[in-house]
């Protein structure tokens, strides 16, 4: 199939019909879905989800972030991954969307947590990938104040407090003051 070498290389590991409309440079949905209906039967992309497809080795953070593409990835996966919190988050992607969701998928869970748009389109503390969005450890501190208040950090030894103080800028009054006291109680010790 000469069009997949376009799928392979693009450097995704996960596509929407609007990437492959992109891909295929064609507007016209009966060959996007011919496309799609040949690629899955020849077992070259998988379905995994209603309007997603993937090959068979994909990322699953690029996948979480495809299935609602105003979100990127924050809280918990972020804050794990970065050493803030000691807890195993490594069954589940955690989000900040547009929408509160919770998908199933290969065994593994996505959550998606609803914030205004007003903080989820700011640009400040995210970083593009080239797959998708991820939120520094700061942002990913400011999305779990603000949306749970209050809550326990392992360690914010690793933790830029002055970007963190930042960052919190584009947050509400309630979480810009609890991240004030974040950093007073952990520069105090």
């Amino acid at each position: 199939m000469k069009h997949f070498d376009l799928l392979l290389d693009s450097g995704k590991t996960v596509f929407g019909r609007a990437d492959i409309r992109l891909l295929l440079s064609t507007n016209n949905i009966n060959t996007i879905k011919s496309f799609l209906d040949r690629a899955v039967r020849q077992r070259l992309l998988s379905r995994v989800s209603s309007g997603i497809y993937a090959l068979k080795k994909y990322d699953f953070l690029e996948l979480a972030a495809s299935i609602r593409p105003k979100s990127y990835i924050s809280l918990e996966t972020v804050l794990q991954k970065e050493g803030v919190i000691f807890q195993d988050y490594s069954h589940t992607v955690t989000l900040v969307s547009d929408n509160t969701l919770e998908k199933e998928i290969a065994g593994k869970y996505i959550r998606y947590s609803k914030i205004r748009d007003a903080i989820l389109l700011n640009p400040l503390g995210l970083e593009y990938t080239g797959r998708y969005l991820i939120a520094s450890k700061e942002r990913a501190i400011c999305d779990r104040v603000y949306l749970s208040g209050d809550f326990y950090f392992d360690n914010l030894s690793c933790v830029d407090f002055q970007k963190l103080e930042t960052v919190a800028q584009i947050y509400n009054r309630s979480t810009r003051l609890h991240i004030k006291k974040i950093i007073k109680d952990a520069t105090s010790r």
